[in-house]
């Protein structure tokens, strides 16, 4: 058995599971979450979701035929691949998985050389990984010679009896099952994204704890985006990957209750094999892809980076103009040459007839004045010309 507790079961996109104190840390930095399904009332927003799931493990239960094509050497080859991405790389610890959940069995001749041989060609590394998928079948052949798992387990009904955990599944989320689970959304509303960047390191998405399944409700959008681009994909169309991280956790949550002292990577395992049965190893990808964009900044993040940029671009305008070349009262514009910029009228004086030979001269009230145009250049008056002040730095 692994050294962790059993406490939080957790949905995460890499091979290790997240520390539960950065499970905490986000949780404390929102406040009280949403209660999108409670089960003992039957309702919430996802009222319709839980539903519409139990509808559909009833009618797996039903007519599995209907679902997808699925063969022993398929729920082997999906739980030992499950086994590679999950468990601890030395062979011991996958050994030891494989003996909690099934047996071994080998040939009466076989002694312990034999028996041994055996084992480690399973996982024995292949030279040549041009075709990952082929190789992971040879291998998984070899396992289904030699090893299956306890009967009448959940992991069994994965395997060789999908029927057996719609039916399973359906008893636990019929409405007529008075045992209490909820489904808990948390929208990490106003929480600062610095205070996510640890949660989505960890990759998590959702995560069980103490009967009720926890979500990270920004992920659905992403979903609902891949299951339309992803059509024809593979898996049971009648899912979507909502559906499958949803059902991910409650067999967890299953697991967890028919045996409370099970493994928390040995429930995991088995809980990915069920959802690769779903909708094959797409979950993944597309929480790979949510990962790429969150968390956002909050509200708060945006308006304090907009007052950044803001003051940046108050400096950067001071350093523009020669602090001593920029009078207080500076004019906005000079296309027609303003008035003064004391904002004295000038008095009236009567006109008088000017000597055309008479070079004309140019007004004092704006020699030396500087000015700015419509198109945000500095002009100073000299001679009654608009002489261009330049930049500092030129």
């Amino acid at each position: 058995m692994s050294e962790r507790k059993p406490g939080l079961r957790a949905w995460y996109g890499r091979r290790t599971p997240p520390d539960e104190n950065v499970i905490f840390a986000a949780e404390e930095t929102e406040g009280t979450p949403l209660v999108l399904y409670d089960h003992v009332t039957h309702e919430g927003e996802y009222a319709e979701i839980v539903n519409r799931i139990y509808n559909e493990m009833d009618s797996l239960k039903r007519h599995p035929a209907e679902f997808r094509t699925w063969t022993v050497e398929d729920g082997v080859v999906t739980y030992f691949q499950a086994i590679l991405d999950f468990a601890p790389t030395d062979m011991r610890s996958r050994v030891a998985i494989l003996q909690r959940f099934g047996a071994f069995k080998f040939r009466a001749a076989d002694g312990p050389n034999e028996k041994k041989a055996k084992i480690e060609a399973i996982f024995l590394e292949p030279e040549d990984e041009g075709n990952y998928e082929a190789i992971l079948r040879i291998q998984a052949k070899k396992l289904v010679d030699i090893w299956s798992p306890n009967e009448n387990t959940l992991l069994d009904y994965i395997v060789n009896q999908p029927a057996q955990v719609g039916r399973t599944l359906a008893d636990r989320l019929s409405p007529t099952n008075e045992t209490p689970f909820q489904i808990i959304g948390h929208p990490f509303l106003d929480v600062r994204s610095t205070d996510l960047v640890d949660l989505a390191e960890s990759k998590t998405v959702a995560y069980e704890r103490d009967s009720a399944i926890h979500l990270v409700m920004d992920v659905r959008e992403v979903l609902e985006n891949w299951d339309a681009d992803a059509e024809g994909a593979g898996g049971c169309e009648q899912f979507s990957l909502l559906d499958a991280l949803l059902l991910h956790e409650v067999v967890e949550l299953w697991l967890r209750e028919d045996d409370p002292e099970i493994d928390i990577l040995d429930a995991h395992i088995v809980a990915t094999t069920f959802e690769r049965y779903l909708k094959g190893t797409l979950l993944n990808v597309a929480v790979e892809d949510f990962f790429l964009d969150w968390p956002q900044p909050s509200a708060l993040e945006v308006a304090e980076q907009q007052k950044a940029e803001m003051e940046e671009q108050q400096k950067a305008f001071a350093a523009f103009i020669d602090d001593d070349d920029v009078p207080e009262d500076l004019d906005e514009d000079v296309d027609d040459l303003p008035m003064d910029s004391d904002g004295t009228p000038p008095k009236k004086k009567k006109k008088v007839a000017k000597d055309q030979n008479e070079v004309a001269k140019p007004e004092k009230s704006k020699e030396g004045k500087l000015f700015r145009t419509k198109d945000g250049q500095y002009y100073r008056i000299v001679d009654g010309k608009k002489i261009r002040v330049k930049k500092k730095t030129e």
